[in-house]
């Protein structure tokens, strides 16, 4: 019985072994771990938490620099629809400037620093911009100059 547990289960505790000696080196600062969260607190605010033992080193946000804010576009039908996450800012210090083409953003006050331009997927009229910031998301909706062209199926072989 003894062999037929070890032919099964034995080779765990090498696995084991394996486990105790990666993170040995981890904490001894020879691999470097980074990573965030973020979340937004009872207060409203978002928050963003560092973790690993390579904080500050891989940090997104360095001193003095801007960093840009995570974006994302959706085109839906003649709409297309830029969300931006900048938390920690008042709208008050959001510039947003556009053209027809693309979409810039940026913030500049001793805390937060943020600047982007967006390449957008379709041409825009600016007339037509709605923008609006809550809760870190800034959410800006524009109508496209141009529809969408009803497309065909292709066949696959």
């Amino acid at each position: 019985m003894s062999n037929l547990w070890d032919s099964i289960f034995g080779d765990f505790g090498d696995i084991e072994k394996r486990f105790d000696e990666m993170f040995a080196e981890l904490s001894r600062g020879r691999g470097k771990t980074y990573g965030y969260t973020m979340y937004q607190g009872p207060d409203g605010i978002p928050h963003v938490r560092e973790y690993g033992n390579a904080v500050g080193e891989y940090s997104p946000r360095l001193s003095g620099t801007a960093v840009e804010p995570f974006t994302d576009i959706v085109r839906n039908g003649n709409e297309v629809i830029v969300t931006v996450e900048l938390p920690g800012v008042r709208k008050e210090d959001i510039v947003l400037e556009g053209t027809d083409n693309a979409l810039s953003i940026s913030v500049d006050t001793e805390s937060k620093k943020y600047s982007r331009t967006i390449p957008l997927p379709c041409e825009v009229t600016q007339d037509s911009a709605r923008a609006e910031y809550n809760n870190g998301i800034l959410e800006v909706r524009l109508t496209s100059k141009g529809s969408l062209t009803n497309g065909r199926r292709i066949a696959i072989a």
